[in-house]
């Protein structure tokens, strides 16, 4: 470093040179920062208006007055519901009329009422071709509305060729929102709406199906479009759909010339910002998105980025260095308090289970046989670790075949009074030497009763009584709250300290003399 620094006071050129290259990586450096915030910004931009465009569609759709209309014809029209059920003959003039009226306030070709059998019983269409006597059962939007959903299904006509939307509400057995859906009431309309909302901007906007396809947009070119790869598996799962007609029947359809990833995309050479975003229209497939581009060549980003590299390029690099400096100071500072305070707060933890333990210990070596050891350890096992049912099963003696049951806290009608090593879990552990902890759906057939009722635990701890490598027994208990690592340790300790105060008890019993009959 000496060298260097004696170099350049030598060679004022070299000097100029070397603070030239910094000023122009600091520029460079600035002006790329400066185009990258302003892209962010055009996206972050783009993204709201794209959320405004998702929500203005949904406010003509799903949210609309036609879906509004269709709601309120299913929950009170008494006559809709007759003709849902069956109840009267298909279109009835007084219904005809009154889809007729539907239809025509809202600007629909078509509305008709299906009943629960899938079947259309009542319809009018502008075509003068009614639906009824069509069976839609396989219809999405009908599925949709008899599982009680008001959806908006999009659809390619196989018959015309043209795009239509198919607003659908259930139509139910009583005016509560919470009643059966009987049937469906629904309307068909032209894209209309739709299209105007994505054209009326400049830029691009289009509206693509769950499955990629595009359906409306401002490039009418692109509409037919696929987004993504055209695997054969993908087309083949939308040719099955028969959403989109007779569109892909003879053909592949074309591939969008660029990603609709949101970010910075190339299109048609040039870089444009991508926002998504998300339709909800209760698509058993998913929801749909509007996609919006804008150019950004002619953007006043790039010039912005230039002006700001050459202005505050050197100035920019040192204030950059220093806040993240500081930042990272910051950040070193807040990871130590933070590892400071989780140490606290597990050597807090740690002190707490030690002193439950010592209590617990204390209480243990008191006990007056092994019952009354195997009761104390339940009645812990409760206060510590919130235990609501257990059992301690002992061996009497070295060598017997089976476990006797030594105590059991709030145990269901039945429990065994023998258990045997490798019988069920528990006896299985005692075997294997290791406990074993279940949770979730592994307790769902456990049953924790009271006198109020019984509920399924949350856990299940089981744990052999070992002293070295013999079994003295083995202890289970179930929990409410899902058992935590510490309170696997502790109850593994639990079971330590039992098995050592019941190794010392029966001691005690062996050691205790045998009172012999007097001589007479």
């Amino acid at each position: 470093m000496g060298r260097l620094v004696a170099l350049l006071i030598k060679s004022p050129g070299l000097g100029w040179l070397l603070a030239l290259l910094v000023a122009l990586s600091g520029g460079g450096l600035a002006g790329w920062l400066t185009l990258s915030i302003r892209h962010e910004e055009r996206l972050d931009r783009l993204l709201i208006e794209a959320e405004r465009r998702g929500v203005e569609i949904m406010s003509q759709t799903l949210n609309g007055n036609v879906m509004g209309a269709l709601s309120l014809l299913g929950a009170v029209a008494q006559d809709i519901k007759f003709d849902a059920r069956g109840e009267v003959p298909p279109n009835l003039p007084r219904i005809a009329g009154l889809l007729e009226d539907v239809a025509r306030s809202h600007d629909a070709q078509g509305v008709f009422v299906v009943g629960g059998d899938g079947v259309v019983h009542s319809s009018w269409d502008s075509s003068g071709r009614p639906s009824t006597g069509l069976n839609v059962t396989f219809r999405p939007y009908y599925q949709m509305a008899m599982k009680g959903q008001s959806n908006v299904y999009a659809a390619v006509s196989l018959a015309r060729g043209d795009r239509a939307l198919y607003f659908t509400a259930p139509v139910r057995a009583t005016a509560q929102r919470s009643s059966d859906p009987i049937g469906a009431v629904v309307a068909r309309t032209g894209l209309e709406r739709v299209d105007s909302l994505l054209t009326e901007r400049g830029g691009i906007a289009l509206l693509l199906s769950p499955q990629g396809v595009v359906f409306a947009g401002s490039r009418p070119e692109w509409v037919g479009h696929l987004a993504g790869r055209a695997t054969f598996e993908r087309l083949t799962s939308i040719r099955a759909l028969k959403q989109f007609g007779a569109m892909f029947e003879k053909a592949d359809p074309p591939v969008l010339p660029f990603s609709v990833t949101p970010g910075i995309v190339s299109i048609g050479g040039r870089l444009h910002a991508l926002a998504v975003a998300q339709v909800q229209w209760n698509d058993p497939y998913g929801d749909w998105s509007v996609v919006l581009a804008d150019d950004l060549s002619s953007s006043s980003a790039t010039r912005d980025g230039v002006a700001a590299g050459l202005t505050t390029g050197l100035a920019l690099l040192v204030i950059v260095g220093l806040l993240l400096k500081l930042v990272r100071g910051q950040h070193s500072q807040s990871l130590a308090t933070r590892r400071i305070e989780q140490y606290a707060r597990e050597q807090a933890a740690s002190a707490e289970r030690k002193n439950r333990r010592a209590e617990a210990a204390m209480k243990l070596q008191r006990a007056r046989g092994v019952a009354d050891l195997a009761r104390i350890f339940l009645a812990e096992a409760h206060d510590i670790l919130g235990a609501l049912q257990g059992a301690v099963y002992v061996f009497e003696a070295d060598g017997a075949s089976a476990m006797g049951l030594a105590a059991s806290y709030a145990a269901p009608p039945g429990i065994a009074g023998e258990l045997a090593p490798g019988a069920g879990l528990l006896g299985q552990c005692v075997l294997d030497r290791h406990g074993r902890v279940l949770a979730g759906e592994e307790v769902e057939t456990w049953s924790i009763r009271s006198g109020l009722g019984n509920t399924a635990p949350a856990g299940v701890l089981m744990e052999p009584l070992m002293l070295d490598d013999t079994p003295l027994g083995a202890v289970e208990i179930a929990v409410l709250r899902p058992p935590s690592s510490g309170d696997v340790v502790q109850f593994r300790e639990l079971a330590s300290l039992l098995a050592l105060n019941l190794e010392i008890q029966r001691r005690q019993l062996s050691a205790a003399p045998v009172p012999s009959e007097a001589t007479p």
